[in-house]
């Protein structure tokens, strides 16, 4: 590479090194900044102008007070882009701006199929844009949530059972119509990056995301990054697909005929179960409720035991229920070893149903100010 190639490939890795810190640190003065990349004054005044030239980032005030020198301080421009999240699973769009506050969540229609999809998904995403007044010129990424495994690369779905989907480069069509950088990423995962950013794991670098819904699994984020195993299966849980709201409820419908019909929704199955099975303090419902907690709180702490995560956060009809969710965390963190001397903390996720969405809109955000690294 030429001497100028260098010089430009440095400029821009130190850039993206104050954009991250920005970002992460932000509203932060050119001072600070140099203190805490280790670059000089003036290469970090030099690339800031620069980047607010671009409109990236501003100035948004000043700090310090009585004698002495003020500094200017600096954050990311809110509206100097946008991060589209696609959530294939749960059927949602969802909007942040460059700062990563959620401007929109919003229900779309339910796709599966290669044909159905590449054909309504543009559209979809499109509308959505236009009803928030965004002009797509100022998309800055789209991450696409879905239930299954992604390639290495992050552009197609090696399998995803439940949207009819195998071997199927998504993430080309998605650039395509929209104009803007795709990438896709587990549903999970997604859920799981969105409780660590700015949801009931904010602060902590590794978690465990564990969902038990229509969908069961597990999203793992350590070191701030996703974990997505050798081949993109990590998050598998078959201990627990016992325990998925789909089969349980036909279980509950089978077993308790009195009591359950079998003709309800599975969510209004599950939630009743558990609704029962807590008002009671014997009988079989207690019983059988009792025992699904006791395999679920194992599984969970074996999970605990193994990552030795920073926080747990649990999701689906297993962290609805209040007083549920705080006979389920109790279980948890007695039967686990407490590496740490304390029970891991264990939380209900905050994004609920929308945390998919959310997820892959904030991987976008998060992909846009890592740093770059040299090679």
């Amino acid at each position: 590479m030429s001497k100028i190639g260098n010089q430009q490939m440095m400029r821009d890795i130190n850039k993206s090194l104050l954009l991250h810190q920005i970002q992460a640190y932000g509203p932060i003065s050119r001072a600070e900044l140099a203190r805490k990349t280790k670059l000089s004054p003036s290469t970090v005044s030099i690339l800031i102008e620069e980047v607010i030239r671009e409109g990236v980032v501003y100035e948004s005030g000043t700090s310090g007070s009585g004698v002495g020198r003020r500094m200017t301080l600096l954050k990311i421009k809110a509206d100097s882009g946008y991060a589209l999240g696609v959530d294939l699973a749960g059927s949602r769009c969802a909007l942040l701006d460059m700062s990563g506050e959620l401007i929109a969540c919003e229900t779309i229609p339910v796709m599966r199929g290669e044909d159905e999809i590449t054909e309504r998904l543009p559209g979809i995403a499109a509308a959505f844009l236009k009803s928030q007044r965004i002009d797509p010129a100022r998309l800055r990424t789209v991450g696409v949530s879905v239930p299954g495994r992604i390639d290495g690369t992050q552009r197609a779905i090696v399998r995803a059972k439940p949207l009819q989907l195998e071997n199927f480069a998504l993430a080309d069509i998605v650039e395509q119509a929209l104009g803007a950088p795709a990438f896709l990423v587990n549903d999970l995962d997604a859920a799981g990056f969105a409780e660590r950013y700015n949801g009931a794991a904010q602060g902590f670098s590794t978690i465990v995301y564990i969902l038990i819904g229509y969908g069961v699994g597990a999203g793992i984020v350590i070191d701030n990054r996703v974990y997505r195993g050798s081949e993109g299966g990590a998050g598998r849980l078959s201990g627990l697909f016992p325990y998925g709201t789909r089969t349980l409820a036909e279980r509950i419908a089978r077993e308790l005929p009195e009591t359950f019909s079998g003709r309800e929704e599975p969510e209004e199955a599950v939630r009743r179960f558990v609704a029962l099975g807590m008002e009671r303090t014997d009988g079989e419902i207690r019983e059988r409720l009792e025992r699904a907690t006791e395999a679920i709180a194992g599984q969970c702490a074996s999970i605990v035991e193994l990552l030795n995560p920073e926080q747990v956060i649990l999701s689906g009809w297993i962290a609805e229920n209040d007083a549920y969710f705080e006979l389920l965390r109790g279980r948890i963190q007695s039967l686990e070893s407490g590496q740490l001397g304390r029970p891991t903390p264990v939380k209900a996720a905050h994004w609920k149903l929308q945390g998919a969405a959310v997820g892959a809109a904030t991987l976008g955000l998060h992909h846009i100010f890592r740093m770059k690294e040299v090679g």
